[in-house]
């Protein structure tokens, strides 16, 4: 009785414990979502601000915050989501400017975004850094991943696309 009764704690620790870390994967499968989709932007959000370490773990969550900005009705709302997630998305670059994915981040935004939100200065550097750059990532997956997202996104030329490919 007493084994049984100590699988069960077992598998509910572990469903528990599952339940309750930060799945990068699923962030980045959903990047492009989270702007429309509130229930997930909200959903990753919250994991992020719980579980965000790395500076591209707080990039994602940066983004997520600026995403929430299109979910909230209130101006002031929209506008404080909109700028911590900038604070901490260049707070995140400045910490490692040669980090691949964090330019794509907020290439990928700076591109979307109205102009007359005043974030729209580093697109062309950000592009023409993940031109050079996005190859080099280790991550095959990720890579494809960005590569597949900036190819679908139509920012780049047709000669740009074939050396962010390489």
């Amino acid at each position: 009785m007493k084994g049984i009764l100590l699988c069960i704690g077992i598998i509910n620790f572990v469903v528990l414990a599952k339940g309750q870390y930060l799945n990068l994967d699923d962030v980045r499968r959903d990047f492009n979502k989270g702007v429309k989709n509130q229930e997930l932007c909200e959903r990753h959000l919250e994991t992020l601000e719980k579980y965000a370490k790395s500076p591209v773990e707080k990039g994602y969550e940066a983004a997520f915050h600026m995403f929430m900005a299109k979910h909230t009705g209130s101006p002031f709302k929209k506008m404080s989501y909109f700028n911590g997630g900038k604070k901490l998305l260049e707070k995140q670059i400045q910490a490692e400017p040669a980090n691949v994915e964090l330019r794509f981040i907020r290439l990928c935004i700076q591109y979307y975004i109205p102009s007359y939100l005043g974030y729209k200065d580093n697109i062309e550097q950000d592009k023409d850094f993940l031109v050079s750059n996005l190859y080099k990532m280790g991550d095959e997956k990720t890579k494809d991943l960005l590569f597949n997202y900036l190819k679908g996104a139509k920012m780049y030329t047709e000669q740009e696309l074939v050396k962010l490919g390489r």
